[in-house]
């Protein structure tokens, strides 16, 4: 057991180790995990964290965790995590695989852009996705109005231009639309 980063990296040297577990409280743990897998490219981390934030998701994604496991799960969660790593599968909650799917959508979509293939997102201007991300909380177009510190009025416009630009009639086919990364479902008729 280590409590720093540096004797998680003696460690490695040492103990040679299959997984190893840290814990958010680490400092600059997404670096810490990136740091393991550029030293010990076979083991695999699994991260006790104390929330599921889409930003802490991501970076502890990016950083190549194996395992995600939140600091109030069950022993039993976290021996799954550990030994879902270890046969290369992600043992996470819904919420983190929604985050983990709609983060790769969204970089689809950006490489789609870059290859020069315009999708509906870049038809929405900054200002639309700020919008679009709070339409995607639940937030009336008061409370977007009020958020933003613009008029009603604005703030209905902007809702108005989205739906149009998306395609879609009503609030919650354009949040669908977000949370899959800018992707439709094409239904075969």
């Amino acid at each position: 057991m280590a409590a720093h980063r540096e004797e998680v990296f003696s460690s490695l040297e040492t103990e040679r180790p299959d997984i190893v577990l840290i814990d958010v409280t680490m400092s600059d743990v997404a670096g810490t995990a990136a740091d393991i897998r550029a030293r010990a490219p076979g083991v695999k981390v699994v991260a006790i964290t104390l929330g599921e934030t889409e930003a802490e998701v991501v970076r502890l994604a990016e950083a190549g965790v194996a395992g995600y496991v939140v600091a109030d799960a069950s022993l039993e969660d976290l021996t799954v995590a550990v030994e879902s790593a270890v046969r290369g599968e992600l043992f996470c909650s819904p919420r983190v695989a929604f985050t983990l799917l709609r983060r790769v959508g969204a970089m689809a979509i950006q490489i789609k852009s870059a290859e020069g293939e315009a999708g509906p997102l870049s038809e929405l201007t900054l200002r639309e996705q700020e919008i679009l991300q709070l339409v995607d909380r639940g937030m009336s177009n008061k409370e977007i109005a009020r958020h933003l510190g613009i008029g009603l009025a604005t703030a209905k416009n902007h809702v108005h231009h989205i739906l149009e630009k998306l395609h879609v009639h009503r609030r919650i086919d354009a949040s669908i639309w977000y949370r899959r990364g800018g992707f439709h479902l094409k239904l075969e008729a």
